[in-house]
C-alpha cells in the first residue's frame, strides 16, 4: 500500500541534501533574484567558507526571507528546518525530501526535528534555522528561545549569522502583495567553534540577542530607500495589524484610503509615505509614532494592561487542518466550525472537527502564540497537532486574539515572559 505523506515524514531518516536537489534549488533561487534589487556583503572572506560545516541563523523579518539567505550562501548546501506546515506542498514535496529539508513544529519541544538536526550535523552537514520561528508582525525582532543557544553549543561548528534589512519593508506580514525596493543581507561569522567551548550558555544566548536585533524602519531613517507596490497603496491591509486609533484609541475603525489609515469614529487620518515614515496627512491630524513598529508596541502595551483583569472573547469560526494523506495544491481544508472562546487561562473550541462533535481546551501556558497570518486566521500547534482558527466575522480582530493569548501566556509563564522583554516592551 503506498504511503501517505505523513507516513513517509514520520518513517524517513533525513538525508544530506543531493547534489542534483542543490542545483536545482540553486536554479530556483537565481530566478527568484531577478527584477529584485538586492545586494549581498560578506565580513569574511568567501573562499575560506566553501564546503565549511556551519549553522547559518537567519532573521525571519520577510516570509520569503529563504530565497534570499540560501541565495546569497552558496558555500554550503545545508539542510533547512522549516514550519512543518509548509512541506506539504503539491509538486514540491519530494523535491523537498530530496533536499533536505527538516520540518519543524512552532513553539513545540519537536524531538523528531531535533534528532534530524543532530543527525545533519554528524553526518557532516550544515544547517539554516529561523531562530524566531515566524515572521516578524511589526519589522523588528521576535523573541527567540534560550534553548537555541544550548543547540549551538552543543552543535559545537561555527554559526554564521545572516542579517536583513529592508527585507520586512519589501514583504511585510500585512499583505500578500510583495513591495519594490531595496534589500541587503550581511553575513557574519557569530561564533567560531572556539568560543562556542569557550563561553557559557548565557554568554553565547546574550551574544545572540545582542547581534541578532533588527528594526527595519530605525535601518531606512538613515537608508531613505524608497519602496512602491503595483496599486500604489503601500498601506493596504495595514489597518489589519494597527487596528487602534493613535488618536481616540477605538479599535478596528481605521480603514485604509490609498496611503492613509483613516479613523472612521474620529476621522483622523495617518500618511505611510514611499519611506515608511508615518506622518499626518492634515494639520489637524495626529500620529505619536515614527514607525509601525513603535505603534504595533504601543497596541501590545495596551492589550498587556487588559490582560491582567477578567476577560473573555467569544466568536464563531472555521477550524482548518493540512492535508497530511496526500500532497494537494490546497493543503489547508476545512474540518469543522464551532464557537472559540479566548480567556486569561485557556482557549476553547466547542464544535466539529473532521465530522465529529468535540470540545477542547488549550492552557494558553503552552501557546507562547496564537500567531495571525496574511489570510487573516490564527494558526498554533499544541501537543504536536496543528490546528487553525479562522472567525467567521470580524477578521480583522486576529492580530488582537493573537497578542491576547500571547501576553495571558506572559503571565503564565516567567521563563517567556523574560526572554519576551528585550522584543517586545523595548
Amino acid at each position: 500500500m503506498k504511503k501517505t505523506p505523513l507516513e513517509i515524514l514520520n518513517n524517513r531518516e533525513v538525508a544530506l541534501p543531493s547534489k542534483s536537489a542543490g542545483s536545482f534549488f540553486r536554479f530556483l533561487l537565481s530566478l527568484m533574484q531577478i527584477g529584485k534589487d538586492v545586494s549581498y556583503t560578506y565580513a569574511f572572506d568567501k573562499k575560506e567558507m566553501k564546503g565549511k560545516q556551519v549553522i547559518l541563523l537567519s532573521d525571519h523579518a520577510t516570509k520569503d526571507a529563504y530565497k534570499y539567505v540560501l541565495f546569497g550562501y552558496p558555500f554550503v548546501s545545508p539542510n533547512v528546518v522549516i514550519g512543518y506546515q509548509n512541506i506539504f506542498i503539491k509538486g514540491l514535496f519530494n523535491t523537498l525530501l530530496k533536499g533536505g529539508i527538516i520540518p519543524k513544529k512552532l513553539y513545540q519541544p519537536d524531538k523528531k526535528a531535533m534528532m534530524d538536526m543532530l543527525r545533519v550535523l554528524k553526518l557532516g552537514g550544515s544547517l539554516c534555522i529561523f531562530p524566531e520561528g515566524i515572521q516578524s508582525t511589526s519589522g523588528s525582532t521576535h523573541p527567540i528561545f534560550s534553548a537555541t543557544a544550548k543547540f549551538l553549543k552543543k552543535a559545537g561548528v561555527t554559526v554564521v549569522l545572516c542579517k536583513s534589512f529592508g527585507a520586512y519593508l519589501v514583504k511585510p506580514r500585512y499583505k500578500k502583495e510583495e513591495n519594490k525596493g531595496k534589500q541587503e543581507y550581511r553575513y557574519e561569522i557569530l561564533f567560531t567553534e572556539q568560543e562556542l567551548k569557550d563561553l557559557s550558555v548565557d554568554e553565547i544566548y546574550e551574544k545572540l540577542l545582542e547581534r541578532f536585533k533588527y528594526n527595519d524602519f530605525e535601518w531606512n531613517k538613515k537608508a531613505r530607500n524608497k519602496y512602491k507596490c503595483k496599486n500604489g497603496n503601500l498601506a493596504d491591509g495595514l489597518e489589519n495589524v494597527l487596528y487602534r486609533c493613535p488618536k481616540c484609541k477605538s479599535e478596528f475603525a481605521l480603514k485604509t484610503e490609498g496611503e492613509n489609515l483613516v479613523c472612521k469614529n474620529c476621522n483622523n487620518s495617518v500618511t505611510l509615505n514611499e519611506y515608511y515614515d508615518l506622518i499626518p496627512t492634515r494639520d489637524c491630524d495626529e500620529i505619536p509614532y515614527e514607525s509601525i513598529d513603535e505603534w504595533f508596541k504601543d497596541i501590545r502595551k495596551a492589550v498587556k494592561k487588559e490582560v491582567l483583569s477578567p476577560f473573555s472573547y467569544e466568536y464563531e469560526c472555521e477550524m482548518y487542518d493540512i492535508h497530511t494523506d496526500k500532497i494537494s495544491s490546497k493543503p489547508f481544508y476545512v474540518c469543522g466550525e464551532g464557537v472559540a472562546k479566548i480567556t486569561n487561562e485557556y482557549l476553547y473550541y466547542s464544535g466539529t472537527r473532521h465530522g465529529e462533535k468535540v470540545d477542547l481546551r488549550f492552557s494558553i501556558k503552552n501557546m507562547p502564540s496564537f500567531v495571525f497570518t496574511p489570510n487573516l486566521d490564527n494558526d498554533f500547534y499544541y501537543d504536536n497537532v496543528y490546528y487553525s482558527l479562522r472567525p467567521k466575522t470580524d477578521r480583522v480582530r486576529v492580530v488582537k486574539y493573537m497578542l491576547l493569548v500571547e501576553e495571558a501566556h506572559r503571565l503564565l509563564d516567567e521563563t517567556w515572559d523574560k526572554i519576551s522583554k528585550d522584543t517586545f516592551d523595548n
